[in-house]
């Protein structure tokens, strides 16, 4: 099936969002390294310490750990670093917030005349939706958001010193693998960077479609690669109302397509009709093994795998069903 042009338009666009967001993504991870060069002298002395008292026959626990003034201070300094991060990630999301704002605004200008309409529509003011930048979907401060990821943190380097000082390994690898355990709270920041600059970029592309004055709707266009999220694949094409907001997963990379009116539709091959056509080892990566065994069976259809559940966090979030619903239904 030929692609209509505001399709292919918009997938260019998707490309380039993404590509500047991985950009976002490694300088982020790169801000990080500051953290734990910040905190490499306090951990490889509390691993040390705490190899030694294992030696000295000291069972490895939490409760052991808590009672280290050691302990304490590598956990003062690291909320202290954690905060200073928690800033720079707060200053640098709001900043690309309002940079998505405005590439929404010209990517839906340009989705519509691609469809055919006129310049001389109406167009969205920057100022219309400034009122979502540095908030989330759920409205709380994503400043808030990000500070809850420090205990993750917290924990993850806690865990990694116990197991690792039972194993009796040695403290440099030990530190080494606490290291690894403090990004828990990167890895959450870096999925609420993506997830909530994504929400206020597909938000304002709504808006723009409902002040221009000639779209009755908009399409959910899902990124096609063996890393998909089956649910947003199959759901790929579906209408939205304008008053409707699409759901979406955190992380989650779908876009949409505006339906004009009176203006022909757009065309493309559909997230199902593409998914039949993959060789078997995208489509396993895509639905993952057990579901995809599943439905080579014949135990369930391709459409049933979408469902819309509430997360306290992201609001409706587009997810796939989990295998033992799909077969026993």
């Amino acid at each position: 099936m030929p692609e209509s042009l505001v399709v292919s338009v918009m997938r260019q666009h998707k490309v380039a969002l993404l590509a500047r967001e991985q950009v976002q993504m490694q300088a982020m991870a790169q801000r990080w390294l500051q953290v734990e060069q910040a905190l490499d002298a306090q951990i490889n002395a509390l691993a040390e310490e705490f190899a030694r008292m294992a030696r000295d026959g000291v069972t490895p626990s939490q409760a052991k750990l808590f009672q280290m003034d050691r302990y304490q201070a590598m956990l003062k300094q690291l909320y202290v670093e954690l905060g200073k991060y928690t800033d720079y990630a707060d200053t640098l999301i709001t900043a690309q917030q309002r940079a998505y704002i405005a590439q929404a605004i010209a990517d839906s200008g340009a989705a519509l005349q691609a469809s055919g309409v006129v310049p001389g529509f109406d167009r969205l003011p920057i100022e219309a939706v400034e009122n979502v930048v540095g908030l989330t979907g759920a409205g709380t401060p994503v400043h808030d958001l990000l500070t809850q990821t420090w205990p993750n943190a917290a924990q993850g380097m806690t865990n990694q010193l116990i197991r690792s000082t039972a194993l009796g390994i040695n403290p440099r690898e030990t530190a080494r693998r606490m290291q690894d355990g403090s990004t828990r709270s990167l890895n959450r920041m870096l999925n609420i960077a993506r997830t909530e600059q994504l929400r206020v970029y597909r938000q304002t592309a709504r808006q723009s479609y409902q002040t221009s004055g000639v779209v009755d709707g908009y399409y959910r266009l899902a990124t096609r690669d063996s890393r998909t999220c089956p649910a947003c694949l199959m759901a790929d094409g579906h209408f939205y109302e304008l008053d409707e907001e699409m759901p979406e997963h955190a992380s989650g990379r779908c876009t949409s397509v505006p339906r004009v009116t009176g203006v022909k539709p757009p065309e493309w091959q559909k997230g199902p009709d593409w998914f039949v056509e993959q060789p078997p080892d995208t489509q396993k990566a895509i639905l993952g093994k057990g579901r995809y065994e599943a439905w080579q069976r014949g135990e369930f259809d391709l459409d049933q795998l979408v469902t819309v559940k509430q997360n306290s966090t992201w609001g409706d979030s587009l997810q796939p069903k989990p295998l033992k619903e799909l077969v026993s239904a």
